[in-house]
């Protein structure tokens, strides 16, 4: 990758980047200073490279040819960005029209984030946030500039201190707002659909507030789907940082009330790891496993299918019939 930067105090600017990877990893430091700033439109196609007088070339692999296929990582060329754990800002409408940026990786280091830094971004749905000094980040920034469902992971340092491990996931559902007219009192008011500005609020100083995420369950059974609320459901007990014994009684209960209908999601998603969930909570009983087996055989899901078969062979064993003469 090739990178367009300048000199901002004693850190580097960057200013655009270019390359043939549409999942991108930003430099930690360039000529041992190190990455604080990510310049406006960095990655938008919008970037006009006016006054660039001052710009820098570096690349990572100064000894190898240039590539005719290398191009500027811009619009719908982005798909990931893993910034470095030095960034602390990014510019204005950084990923102004990255309508296919799915995913984006960061620490709770980048505290300022220029305005509109996401307009466009419709495909955006998931955010891994590393926690290096603490449990406060920007998360909430950006939440509040999106509408659609978008899943945090939050990842701080194992007991060897290199390995990351996850710490917590939470689902945001997505929410939207409608203009209603009231013709004959001509008037009009706001309409809100979504459970999602509604969890976007659980932060308390820019850290999470588990207590408060939880007990906003009703909000999503009431409004949301089943995958929606399964997968809400499962990164929560899978992960329960923060996760009272009410709240998990909560989720539990929900699971067993509605066992059919979230085996058959999970089953479509192949999501093993909650599959597994079913049997150390104890959500199975014979008959519901064995729909699932039937499910999972007509969907074709023949991972899960060997994983189901397997765990009803062992939680209900068929009684051998005795045969007396």
């Amino acid at each position: 990758m090739k990178v367009h930067y300048r000199l901002v105090n004693e850190g580097i600017e960057i200013v655009r980047c270019f390359g043939t990877d549409s999942e991108i990893t930003v430099p930690e430091e360039i000529d041992g200073r190190p990455v604080k700033r990510m310049s406006p439109y960095a990655f938008s196609e919008r970037y006009t490279g006016q006054a660039d007088a001052d710009i820098f070339v570096y690349e990572e692999d100064a000894d190898r040819m240039f590539c005719s296929e290398e191009k500027i990582l811009a619009g719908d060329a982005v798909e990931k960005v893993t910034l470095p754990d030095t960034l602390e800002e990014i510019g204005r409408y950084i990923f102004y029209g990255c309508r296919k940026l799915k995913a984006l990786c960061f620490s709770e280091r980048l505290k300022n984030i220029g305005s509109g830094a996401f307009t466009g971004c419709r495909s955006l749905s998931e955010l891994h946030v590393r926690l290096l000094d603490g449990t406060c980040s920007c998360v909430p920034d950006i939440l509040g500039d999106l509408w659609q469902r978008i899943d945090v992971t939050f990842y701080e340092k194992g007991k060897d201190m290199e390995e990351e491990k996850i710490s917590a996931r939470l689902v945001f559902p997505e929410h939207y707002e409608e203009a209603v007219e009231n013709t004959p009192a001509r008037i009009l008011f706001t309409q809100h659909h979504g459970s999602g500005n509604n969890y976007r609020q659980c932060f308390y100083n820019k850290a999470i507030d588990f207590r408060k995420y939880d007990s906003l369950f009703y909000s999503a059974r009431a409004q949301e789907k089943t995958d929606v609320i399964a997968d809400l459901v499962f990164s929560r007990l899978l992960y329960p940082a923060g996760l009272t014994e009410e709240a998990r009684q909560t989720y539990e209960d929900y699971i067993r009330e509605h066992v059919r209908q979230t085996a058959e999601y999970l089953i479509n998603v192949e999501d093993i790891s909650a599959l597994k969930e079913f049997t150390a909570r104890r959500f199975w009983t014979a008959e519901t496993l064995g729909r699932a087996v039937e499910y999972a055989a007509w969907q074709g899901k023949r991972e899960v299918l060997a994983f189901l078969m397997n765990e009803k062979h062992r939680l209900f064993p068929e009684k051998k019939k005795k045969y007396e003469l």
